[in-house]
């Protein structure tokens, strides 16, 4: 069952990275959070856990930010963003 797990949140992560890659230029100023469940058709929680893993892979790093009086995590990428984004966009292939 972990193994199930450990594959739907890998699954997860990859559609958050796909939502990233496509939406580049807003995802380069920052991404609320909060924002990323309903655009990439999943649960709070489990964009959590996608980006849990993408911050462990050091793909996007999150960034408080404050609105108000309201605080907010915004995404940004990280270093391993740049090979991640041409891996699930397919430009990483050939050369």
């Amino acid at each position: 069952m972990a193994d199930e797990h450990k594959a739907r949140v890998e699954q997860n992560a990859r559609r958050v990275a796909r939502w990233l890659a496509e939406n580049g230029a807003e995802f380069s100023q920052g991404v609320d959070e909060g924002k990323l469940a309903e655009a990439a058709g999943l649960t709070g929680e489990e964009v959590t856990e996608a980006i849990d893993h993408l911050e462990n892979r050091e793909d996007v790093v999150r960034f408080p930010h404050l609105t108000g009086a309201e605080r907010q995590v915004v995404l940004k990428p990280g270093r391993g963003w740049p090979e991640l984004r041409d891996e699930v966009l397919g430009a990483g292939s050939g050369g």
